[in-house]
């Protein structure tokens, strides 16, 4: 590519980039963030409406709040790769309000789950006893399980202090609290054998060795006739969107996997009826231990 066609590209690649700050200042704007000068708020919001035509408006604070988080998030890894390429790969979100919403949008998880049990006896029947959520972070799928699923115990791993403290709090201020255990351990560790029904794994979140550890613990900790539910990140389509996907993953300290080599790690291990069902932001890959 010449020297020209890099210039327009790299134009362009900073107006998406202001119009993901012009976004965000507009969020952060509705929730009081501090006086603004009249004119720049004038043109900020023309950008608004000229990237966004339905506006903000109709959003609720709750939604606003997640999309803040979600642009900021953005915003922090861009800044940290640019002025860091050389730091270690590592998940380090700090930021309440981040982990918050990251926790409201993982319940997106259990409402998936709802929808394909009702097609799937055999997995409904194990949405009845004792769940293992792997990387519970705030308690969000831990929590909206709990919610829908009355006869459900919920045991909830998470190695992050941040996240765990915020997922106390937001477990002891539910009605949830006496059927959610919540443990700082390490899923590498994990020792319990054959005490659940179903058990939860966000694999994006784990380099692979870590991934297939964790599968063989998860594995062992299942019941007969128990379910391993895997998340898998579903990059756009694009070659540039799976190529910042896989970098993104990686700096992170996790794996992009494809679904057929996730099966194939399921298949493995002896589970049956492995599927997996396509979808976004959250792909599912999951499969039935044998009843011996």
């Amino acid at each position: 590519m010449n020297l020209h066609a890099v210039e327009r590209k790299l134009r362009q690649m900073g107006d998406e980039a202001r119009g993901l700050a012009v976004i965000g200042a507009a969020l952060r704007l509705r929730q009081g963030a501090g006086e603004i000068h009249p004119e720049v708020k004038r043109r900020l919001l023309d950008a608004v409406a000229a990237l966004l035509p339905g506006g903000l408006d109709d959003l609720d604070r709750e939604q606003a709040s997640a999309l803040l988080a979600s642009v900021t998030q953005a915003l922090q890894e861009a800044r940290d790769l640019f002025d860091h390429p050389e730091r270690p790969p590592v998940w380090q979100v700090r930021d309440p309000a981040m982990l918050q919403a990251q926790g409201q949008a993982s319940r997106v998880v259990v409402r998936r789950l709802a929808s394909l049990a009702a097609e799937r006896p055999a997995l409904a029947a194990a949405l009845t006893g004792r769940f293992l959520d792997v990387g519970t972070g705030v308690g969000g799928i831990a929590l909206e399980a709990a919610a829908k699923w009355p006869s459900l115990h919920v045991v909830g791993l998470d190695i992050w202090e941040p996240a765990l403290e915020l997922a106390r709090a937001n477990v002891a201020a539910s009605p949830y609290r006496s059927r959610i255990e919540l443990r700082r351990q390490d899923v590498t560790h994990f020792g319990d054998v054959a005490d659940y029904s179903l058990t939860w794994l966000p694999a994006p979140f784990l380099s692979q060795d870590v991934a297939r550890t964790a599968l063989d613990r998860l594995t062992a900790a299942l019941k007969p006739k128990g379910y391993l539910v895997v998340g898998l990140y579903a990059p756009p389509a694009d070659p540039v969107g799976t190529a910042l996907a896989a970098l993104r993953l990686a700096r992170s300290g996790g794996h992009l996997w494809a679904c057929a080599a996730m099966e194939a790690e399921l298949r493995s291990r002896g589970f049956t009826a492995v599927e997996t069902c396509a979808g976004q932001p959250v792909t599912l890959v999951m499969g039935q231990r044998s009843a011996r």
